[in-house]
């Protein structure tokens, strides 16, 4: 793994630093030899080399700044795009529930007795087109559950941390 190429862009704005302040150094060193050799004629006046190295100094601040923000950002992005589809065995939880009531678009239920703590007593949920509930391996309506139907309900919660059903199934059908 060699150096990223945001830590190379930044090497380089310093290497044109350095060179671009030495150079203007020499050549204003030899401005001034001139003059101070020549008492004729007019002189160029130039920027002192204390200006110059100033504004330099600036300007290679602000781009690194500038590069260091979107470095961060890029690895910031790529490294929550990594983890946004990872999923953890906390991540996907199923429990067993006895259905009290079934509405046009919702569910209301009660946790039985065998699940953890936090799966026991009423919860109601909102069904969406895309929950699938299931009757053996055959999809069916949530219009076809009614009171008292026996079902696993397995919840997925995603990386922002809001819960929703992936899928209920219909554990067993009344007699």
């Amino acid at each position: 793994m060699g150096l990223p190429i945001y830590f190379l862009a930044l090497f380089a704005i310093l290497i044109i630093f350095v060179v671009t302040v030495i150079v203007y150094f020499q050549i204003f060193n030899r401005h001034v030899n001139k003059a101070l050799g020549t008492t004729e004629g007019k002189r160029i006046s130039m920027v002192p080399p204390y200006k110059v190295t100033i504004v330099m100094t600036i300007l290679v601040l602000l781009i690194g700044i500038f590069i260091s923000y979107n470095a961060g950002y890029v690895n910031a992005y790529k490294d929550y795009e990594e983890d946004a589809w990872v999923m953890s065995a906390s991540d996907i939880q199923t429990f067993y529930a006895e259905v009290k009531e079934v509405g046009e678009k919702s569910i209301l239920v009660d946790g039985i007795s065998l699940n953890d703590e936090n799966y026991r007593g009423e919860f109601q949920y909102d069904v969406w087109g895309e929950v699938n509930i299931y009757r053996q391996d055959a999809v069916i309506r949530l219009s076809e559950l009614s009171e008292g139907d026996l079902i696993s309900i397995t919840l997925v919660t995603d990386r922002t941390g809001f819960t929703d059903i992936f899928k209920i199934q219909l554990l067993a059908d009344k007699e």
